[in-house]
């Protein structure tokens, strides 16, 4: 009987794997707002709209000072790679509310051929926030995959903060 369970467990496990793509660690990612990382499984780490995945903007879930360099962790945990023209990830940050306009906070990171396309991948990249304060900011993530086999071929994730 445990063994039973087991394989279901796992089975449900890797069944839940395709649904996810990117996640956001810190400062926390919209649904759910767990803060450090539970495994690739989520399906909150699946968004592919460009406006936050359609996902609900809540209050600020960390305050930054403005102009201040903080580390952004994220995880991409799928990866698309697509050899023709390979993809991207990047930060950025938006005065306007999801749908705003976006200043890119980092250098784009390329992706790259991970032979395996449940493969994750933690990223700590070092940003350096404008220094306009912001009482609600959008913090967003991006995987832009350029693969053009894919039917939803980017990925975002976003993060309420604030900055003073």
């Amino acid at each position: 009987m445990i063994k039973y369970l087991a394989c279901i467990l796992l089975a449900l496990q890797l069944s839940s794997v395709a649904f996810a793509h990117l996640c956001l660690f810190d400062p926390p990612q919209r649904q759910p707002n767990w803060g450090v990382p539970i495994g690739s499984g989520d399906n909150a780490c699946y968004q592919v709209e460009s406006n936050c995945g359609n996902t609900t903007a809540g209050s600020p879930v960390a305050l930054y000072t403005a102009g201040s360099t903080i580390q952004v962790f994220f995880q991409q945990n799928y990866n698309h790679w697509y050899a023709p023209n390979p993809g991207f990830l990047d930060v950025g940050i938006s005065y306007g509310g999801d749908n705003g306009n976006y200043i890119q906070l980092s250098q784009t990171i390329s992706d790259f051929n991970a032979w395996d396309m449940v493969s994750q991948t933690n990223y700590t990249v070092s940003v350096t926030l404008p220094i306009q304060s912001c009482k609600s900011c959008v913090l967003r993530v991006r995987y832009v995959s350029n693969n053009a086999g894919e039917p939803y071929p980017d990925f975002y994730q976003c993060s309420d903060i604030a900055l003073e």
